[in-house]
């Protein structure tokens, strides 16, 4: 059925409010649409071209990179093939936690810069900064492969999210206006997954009517295994399904595509380099970013074969405010062997072996998305890694590797209050700080465990 509001939003309302306000995110959009069909040769011309001007900048305004490549003898100048990025080391989250400031470009002062925080895969708060120019441009890439999907600009869609600072746009009613009626998505909270709030999500969603829903794996699944249980004769049509933020296992597939008769598209991205991977509608593999980025699938300081799993590495091609090269993202993957079925000429990442967290349940039988209490721990330079566990109902764990000064303990008061909050009873926290935290038997590191089940 037409829906005018999507012709007149698409083709008015969207490009005017963003020329107007100096943000090239759509002409930034046809580039990206032109360069998914290059030849490998001239992707990998384009990346060599992007990487070369990275590392220049990088060595010109950055005085750590100045420093690593003069005691390796290095100039920019001898980057000459992609390969040659293996003459760099590793940039790991310790690094950038130990050299902040002398990864920040000189070109600008830490207010013209947007800081932001990660925890990754491996339970590591990382903060790092990005440039103004950089985070409008990457907003571009999460509207190409959004429209894989089936979603166009215009259309409706739905986010099954929980981060507060993502969602801040809700504040004011300015930003809400645009989200609301120039981007046209609904917001639902994917932090706390009571019956009643999915109640409210199968309603909402049947009468918004979007054609497509972005939200964490694991939210996704719980919620599809609600919708099937509950409201088997539901309304909600969409297009396709993008999980995202987490490790999406087979069993939630299955689930969210029985309950929405609908493609799930898996997506892998960072907070630190945004959109790395997405599927298309032929899911043998993720798309790579490409000419955004570059991947590189590594052991010890060298990439490895395709096919073979290693640790995921990652350039990112435009942040001047802070040049992250060859950052290891703490995730393990794969490079396909073989090309994909579509036109689509972005190399594909076969596999991935990322985070994973836990529902948390309280007394109360609700369920407490593991992402919550990952956000708790955002910023804070004084906690290198963290991890919690549910023991039972009455009795949570919460592992540290953190810096121990006069900061520290108001932190933590800050941080149980707010699990006890959200617990919504009073529970024992038993706090212990250690050298390392392990990951679990599987290799994967676990943000938040539950030993019991609902």
């Amino acid at each position: 059925m037409f829906d005018p509001l999507e012709f007149i939003n698409r083709h008015i309302i969207f490009p005017i409010y963003f020329w107007k306000n100096g943000d090239k995110r759509l002409k930034r959009l046809q580039e990206l649409e032109e360069q998914q069909y290059l030849s490998p040769e001239l992707l990998a011309k384009l990346q060599l071209e992007k990487l070369q001007y990275i590392i220049r900048y990088a060595y010109l305004h950055t005085a750590y990179y100045r420093r690593i490549m003069d005691e390796r003898g290095l100039k920019p100048e001898d980057i000459r093939c992609l390969s040659d990025i293996e003459k760099l080391p590793i940039l790991t989250k310790s690094i950038i936690q130990q050299h902040s400031e002398e990864l920040r470009s000189d070109q600008y002062e830490e207010s013209e810069l947007i800081q932001d925080a990660s925890g990754g895969s491996t339970g590591e708060p990382t903060v790092f900064y990005k440039d103004y120019a950089r985070h409008n441009l990457r907003r571009a890439d999460q509207l190409r492969h959004d429209r894989w999907s089936g979603w166009n600009i215009g259309k409706r869609s739905a986010l099954i999210w929980g981060a507060n600072r993502d969602l801040k746009s809700f504040q004011s009613w300015r930003e809400f206006i645009i989200t609301r009626y120039i981007a046209r998505i609904w917001e639902l909270d994917a932090f706390e997954l009571t019956e009643k709030k999915m109640s409210e999500f199968v309603s909402i969603l049947e009468r918004v009517k979007p054609v497509m829903i972005l939200g964490y794996a694991n939210a996704l699944g719980q919620f599809s295994r609600y919708v099937l249980k509950n409201y088997p004769e539901h309304t909600i049509k969409l297009k396709g399904i993008i999980s995202s933020a987490e490790t999406l296992t087979p069993e939630n597939r299955a689930s969210i595509e029985k309950a929405f008769s609908c493609s799930v598209y898996n997506r892998y991205g960072s907070r630190e380099v945004g959109l790395i991977a997405s599927e298309c509608k032929q899911h043998q593999g993720l798309h790579i970013n490409a000419d955004n980025i570059l991947l590189e699938i590594v052991e010890g300081n060298h990439s490895i074969e395709r096919g073979k799993t290693g640790n995921i590495v990652v350039t990112d091609f435009s942040n001047k405010g802070m040049p992250l090269i060859r950052y290891q993202l703490g995730d393990r993957g794969a490079l396909a062997v073989e090309s994909c079925r579509c036109a689509i000429n972005l190399p594909l990442l076969e596999r991935i072996e990322g985070r994973s967290s836990d529902f948390i349940l309280n007394k109360s039988g609700k369920l407490i998305h593991g992402e919550y209490f990952t956000h708790l721990f955002y910023g804070l330079q004084e906690i290198k890694k963290f991890q919690l566990i549910q023991h039972s109902l009455d009795t949570l764990e919460l592992k540290l590797v953190a810096i121990e000064n006069d900061s520290i303990n108001q932190a933590l008061k800050n941080i149980k209050d707010k699990i006890r909050k959200i617990m919504e009873d009073d529970v024992d926290i038993d706090v212990s700080f250690l050298t390392d935290i392990a990951p679990s038997p599987s290799g994967k590191f676990l943000f938040t465990l539950s030993k019991i089940h609902s």
